[in-house]
């Protein structure tokens, strides 16, 4: 309760809302009409589900994927029907894991969306150690995907065990070394830390056995304790324990310490970049369009959720041949707003150029409260035509989406997943 509290005053104060409710009313999603914008898709299938992931995934078999996969281009063709000229700027496939999906349909999928809409970027993936050999790094490249993210986690075996994870970390490094030397722009691997029983010296090996393999980024991100997954349960049926707080402070310390070191620059929250290297990211464009069960969208007006289930995803496509959104909300200029921010202070720069050019609004006058509190706390520094995170500020950002984002997604994943079609969602 007293959580709640706390978070519904800090939204309150920093953003003037009171909190936000998802309807099942079904959007008016036909008049979108967008010349450019990005493509998240969403393949929720894995072989072996990770019992800590947050995420909407569903374990992979063939027949499944292929009637995923015709669906998927029911719902492309949908899309195409009323925005096929849009220039696709931005492709990112998202899982669960996608490469279970090449020979089972993602090459049906990619085709169609490459014949629907006029694509002007290269594709972006992520994958699994188990899934990648020179074989698939053909495929992949056939495809047209250019960068790719791999979900490492962790090269030390002990912590692979803990974790659940099926492969141990020599097939992890043979893995990242076929990935780094296939030529693809950007090599993104994500590693976790703040483990059950992890110590600081454990990330620094992890950090370091990175580097020494050449992957142009590094995404180190503490582990998350979703309500909706095992992983509290995990911890204390086998005994272990979590870092705390100030333990998982130093181990971000020393990320960044090795990583600059390293020559790399910070370019999300979680990321460093070798210098030079365009960054592996998600969607990078403020407006998109989320195809497949449980991907989200974001367009004028409106964010809207298809239903967290392959099954009534396949149906509702069969029978109605539109997306099946499951929920949605309707966004006023403020929403959109706070979006765009949100994900600019994730990425650590906010271009206040950018701001003004897509809302033709002063950014100074709409957030110049937001950020007399961050430069007072040391967690910005406002450069004039940008603002730019300091190290100190992106961990403050880490607690607040423990606070706002990491709430949501556990909320409403909760939900949807217990209820494919739910009524509604309140989130204060």
């Amino acid at each position: 309760m007293l959580k709640k509290i706390i978070r519904k005053v800090i939204k309150k104060v920093l953003t003037g809302s009171e909190g936000i409710v998802l309807s099942s009313d079904y959007p008016d999603i036909g008049k979108i009409n967008l010349e450019k914008l990005g493509i998240y898709l969403h393949v929720p299938f894995c072989r072996h589900p990770c019992f800590y992931c947050p995420y909407f995934k569903e374990k992979y078999n063939r027949k499944d994927a292929v009637d995923y996969s015709n669906a998927v281009v029911k719902e492309v063709e949908f899309y195409k029907n009323i925005m096929g000229n849009a220039d696709i700027t931005s492709f990112y496939i998202g899982g669960g894991t996608p490469t279970t999906m090449v020979g089972s349909g993602l090459e049906e999928i990619i085709g169609a969306i490459k014949q629907s809409f006029s694509l002007k970027c290269g594709i972006s993936t992520e994958t699994h150690p188990d899934d990648i050999t020179p074989s698939m790094v053909e495929k992949l490249k056939g495809m047209g995907v250019e960068n790719v993210s791999m979900g490492v986690e962790s090269f030390n075996d002990r912590f692979l065990e803990i974790i659940g994870r099926t492969y141990r970390s020599d097939r992890a490094r043979d893995a990242v070394s076929v990935l780094v030397e296939s030529g693809f722009k950007c090599v993104n691997i994500d590693l976790m830390f703040g483990l059950p029983n992890q110590e600081v010296k454990d990330v620094e090996k992890d950090i370091q056995t990175a580097i020494k393999l050449g992957v142009d980024q590094i995404s180190a991100y503490p582990i998350f304790t979703f309500p909706h997954t095992k992983l509290e349960e995990v911890v204390r049926k086998k005994g272990y324990s979590l870092p705390g707080i100030m333990k998982r402070r130093a181990m971000l310390k020393k990320i960044e310490e090795l990583c600059y070191n390293a020559g790399m620059e910070r370019t999300s929250v979680w990321a460093f970049t070798k210098k030079g290297v365009r960054k592996y990211s998600s969607v990078t464009v403020p407006k998109y369009i989320g195809i497949g069960a449980g991907a989200g969208s974001l367009v004028p007006g409106s964010f809207f959720i298809n239903t967290f289930s392959v099954e009534e995803y396949i149906k509702f496509l069969e029978r109605r041949g539109k997306p099946p959104v499951a929920l949605h909300i309707d966004f006023g200029e403020m929403d959109e707003m706070l979006h765009w921010l949100y994900w600019r202070i994730y990425e650590t720069k906010i271009i206040k150029k950018e701001f003004e050019e897509q809302f033709g609004r002063d950014f100074d006058d709409i957030f110049k409260r937001i950020f007399r509190l961050f430069r007072m706390l040391g967690m910005a520094r406002d450069e004039g035509d940008r603002i730019v995170m300091t190290d100190r500020g992106n961990y403050w950002v880490h607690v607040l989406q423990n606070v706002f984002s990491l709430d949501f997604i556990g909320r409403v994943w909760n939900i949807c997943l217990a209820d494919k079609w739910p009524n509604e969602i309140e989130l204060i």
